[in-house]
């Protein structure tokens, strides 16, 4: 979840039945009373995986085994995760460079260090300040290789164009000969690129400036971009085909979509692989699209195949895709009134047929903050890793640095 989101919470709205009624008539609904049932023989749990407080923002390399982070001083680091048990390799961290970027000149960003898939490895991409002067117009693109095992790692590149890009996100196809990056230069115009070739920069397609940097995201098996953007006052999600230049808009049915998150685009393997679209409906519902006819690359419209409600009164927080054993689910965070923050952590199904297809994972027994929920595949099953906080510890000001109580962890039940 960006700072951004964090400060402006989203806030569920109406207007939505008729759609909602006629996907329960097909089947693609779960009833009400299923919404936020828990497994069989699952309770929801935690457990501290780290108590550093600096471990902020934490992004994990499944073909690494790895975790990228920035602390509290901008130093860029690595760790090691072990795959069979999740647990933090703490002898591996290694520091990739002195002067990153700081949780403060994450305001500017809205992100930190990002994976980008490779031919040759994961490695990472972030930004950089010229001159120790934290400002858009001075932000630098970075990046820093590892070698094919992981076990040294290059010195910082700056990627160019010299100035004033910064808040790379990056593709995730692995083994990818061609992978991409999208940023923002000082004034939030949104760009992408392919990460080797500066002079491959091209703008997003339809993407209007944005009052603090938005992500755009790459799909996953796909060259494409997507994002949300407003058509007639109500946000709708688009598609740019990266090797065509086209760009469609893929939704137009009722809703608000992805006023504080961000839609994405996978391959559903319990679809035949199918591009699938998941979008965050009016802040309170997730939302499922996929074409009828070519994959994403016909004229046929996205349609909706399925939808998740949140539990009453709650609004989602940094929902992400990810596939395990054949199937695809949702992790997100869930703000729920009154509080202004996310505090429990869930886990969703996007196939109709699974029961339950929302349940939760965190045991938010204690009141806390809980956020940037991220999966890690482990030998035992997906586990869920988040950033903890005692908001008691400052009311004011409830992400702050004492208030910090390290990187949690959750098992999923899958």
């Amino acid at each position: 979840m960006s700072k951004a989101e964090r400060r402006h919470p989203a806030s569920p709205f109406a207007g939505h039945r008729a759609l909602l009624i006629s996907l329960m008539l097909g089947g693609l609904l779960a009833p009400a009373a299923g919404w936020a049932q828990l497994k069989p023989g699952f309770a929801p749990n935690e457990a501290q995986a780290s108590a550093r407080t600096d471990l902020i923002d934490l992004e994990f390399s499944a073909s690494r085994n790895m975790f990228t982070w920035c602390d509290y001083k901008g130093h860029l680091w690595v760790g090691t995760i072990d795959p069979v048990t999740g647990n933090f390799l703490k002898p591996t961290y290694r520091m990739l460079d002195s002067d990153a970027i700081t949780p403060q000149e994450m305001n500017i960003t809205t992100n930190g260090p990002e994976w980008i898939s490779t031919a040759t490895g994961d490695h990472v991409v972030y930004t950089k300040f010229a001159g120790g002067v934290s400002k858009a117009s001075t932000a630098r693109l970075a990046m820093v290789e590892g070698s094919a095992d992981g076990s040294t790692w290059g010195t910082p590149t700056l990627l160019g164009p010299d100035a004033g890009r910064n808040a790379p996100y990056a593709s995730d196809d692995d083994g990818d000969p061609n992978p991409r990056i999208s940023y923002v230069d000082a004034k939030n115009n949104h760009y992408w690129r392919y990460v080797y070739q500066a002079a491959s920069e091209a703008k997003v397609q339809g993407m209007a400036r944005t009052p603090k940097p938005v992500s755009v995201r790459f799909t996953k098996g796909y060259a494409g971009l997507v994002y949300a953007q407003a058509v007639n006052g109500i946000n709708q999600v688009f598609l740019e085909h990266l090797d065509s230049g086209r760009l469609v808009q893929i939704t137009n049915d009722d809703g608000a979509k992805d006023e504080r998150t961000v839609p994405w685009v996978w391959r559903a393997p319990e679809y035949g692989n199918k591009l699938t679209l998941m979008s965050t409906v009016n802040g309170n519902e997730l939302r499922f699209f996929q074409q009828a006819d070519g994959d994403g690359l016909g004229d046929s419209p996205w349609s909706p195949i399925g939808s998740v409600m949140l539990p009453e009164g709650g609004t989602v927080a940094s929902p992400e895709p990810f596939t395990y054993n054949g199937n695809s689910y949702v992790v997100l965070a869930i703000k729920s009134v009154p509080n202004d923050y996310p505090s429990a952590i869930y886990v969703a199904a996007i196939a109709p047929t699974a029961s339950p297809r929302l349940w939760k994972v965190s045991d938010d027994s204690a009141l806390r903050i809980r956020m940037d929920p991220e999966v890690f595949i482990t030998g035992g099953g997906p586990v869920v890793f988040y950033n903890r906080f005692n908001p008691a510890v400052n009311p004011d000001s409830p992400y702050c640095a004492d208030c910090s109580e390290g990187v949690w962890r959750a098992s999923t039940g899958l």
